[in-house]
């Protein structure tokens, strides 16, 4: 049997002074995963989350994370990350990758590597590796979904050959695109405006979930 499909939730969008109590709406309404962004102002615009605020939210929401980091050397930041995060996902497009994904497993987390809109799927190196793949540029939290992820998804996982592997998509998921994605043959959303801007994100949640694919081992 499949796992269930992993959803982690964004709070970029959401204006601090209403992070934290949207971040236990979520949680009771079946959120289980806190995505948490941060850049360097370089690859990506300035913004997301320094790792010193992402730590606290996590510890105080009892929630799991995981932290994507928008860097142009992700080797430089990721030990604060991997304390914390269960995954930790770092650019393809970003210098020093492979290292910092072979330290990011070293050091207790599980890698992944994120894939900017118009880096190909045959750009992984690996069949089993987590890849997260982007539908917007890195950054631009809230913009318009780009169709071409959705290929990319279904690229991937046609790749793995059997193998068992974490395939993501991130940037403008909506409750629709969610299902869409699941039919491509991802099992790794993360939402961010569609999910927190919604009035009923139990039944968000349990629509998305609902339209996972059977298992791909």
């Amino acid at each position: 049997m499949a796992e269930r499909m992993r959803i982690a939730g964004s709070l970029w969008s959401v204006p601090p002074a209403a992070q934290a109590s949207e971040a236990h709406r979520l949680r009771d309404a079946g959120l289980d995963v806190l995505h948490w962004d941060t850049t360097d102002g370089v690859f990506a615009r300035e913004g997301g989350f320094s790792v010193e605020t992402a730590a606290a939210m996590t510890g105080e929401s009892g929630m799991r994370a995981e932290a994507h980091l928008m860097v142009t050397d992700p080797l430089a930041r990721l030990d604060a990350w991997t304390g914390f995060c269960e995954l930790v996902i770092v650019h393809a497009e970003a210098e020093g990758w492979r290292a910092a994904l072979d330290r990011i497993e070293r050091r207790g987390s599980r890698p992944a590597l994120a894939l900017s809109r118009g880096t190909p799927a045959t750009f992984v190196p690996s069949d089993e590796l987590a890849v997260l793949t982007m539908s917007v540029v890195p950054g631009e939290a809230g913009a318009t979904f780009d169709e071409s992820a959705l290929a990319t998804v279904r690229a991937l996982r046609e790749a793995a050959s059997g193998a068992s592997r974490l395939l993501g998509l991130d940037g403008g998921v909506t409750r629709e695109i969610g299902r869409r994605a699941t039919a491509s043959g991802a099992d790794w959303l993360v939402s961010g405006t569609d999910l927190f801007g919604s009035s009923t994100p139990r039944a968000w949640l349990s629509d998305v979930r609902g339209a996972q694919a059977p298992s791909h081992d």
